[in-house]
């Protein structure tokens, strides 16, 4: 399999950093059968090969650690999933978020790949994206007449 290549560069995937072909997707949560079926889904409606790297069982490492890893292929269902894109441009991340897939496959929390976060372990990345999406929620049901 072919690892994510990460560049500081402005102009995709979040704060300053910007990926080599092919796009990518860093998933947490999924066993290997969605886990395939979501890289299917959306590699089929961006009409480009994306590259699937599992987080499980990582939860100690940094991100960076994990993308730039050989071994990223234990997958595992849980309760909390993510999905990061790694080298989608904007209009992609919403073409993707669009498409995905419904059948039986839970929605995990979005996010894309940041200077920030780079540097950050996976359980630090689970519990903020967990308190933003908490937020979030929150906000949205508040503002519902």
């Amino acid at each position: 399999m072919e690892r994510h290549n990460c560049a500081r560069t402005p102009g995709r995937c979040g704060e300053g950093y910007r990926t080599m072909e092919p796009l990518g997707i860093m998933l947490y949560g999924y066993g290997k059968d969605r886990a395939m079926t979501i890289r299917e889904a959306l590699a089929a409606a961006l009409e480009r090969d994306v590259t699937l790297i599992s987080a499980s069982g990582r939860e100690g490492d940094t991100v960076e650690s994990i993308l730039n890893a050989e071994d990223a292929e234990v997958f595992e269902e849980r309760e909390t999933r993510i999905l990061m894109f790694l080298g989608f441009a904007r209009e992609e991340m919403s073409m993707a978020m669009d498409r995905f897939p419904g059948d039986g496959v839970a929605r995990p929390i979005f996010c894309g790949l940041t200077e920030s976060n780079a540097g950050w372990t996976l359980e630090y990345l689970l519990e903020h994206l967990l308190e933003e999406h908490a937020r979030w929620t929150s906000a949205k049901n508040t503002s519902r007449p």
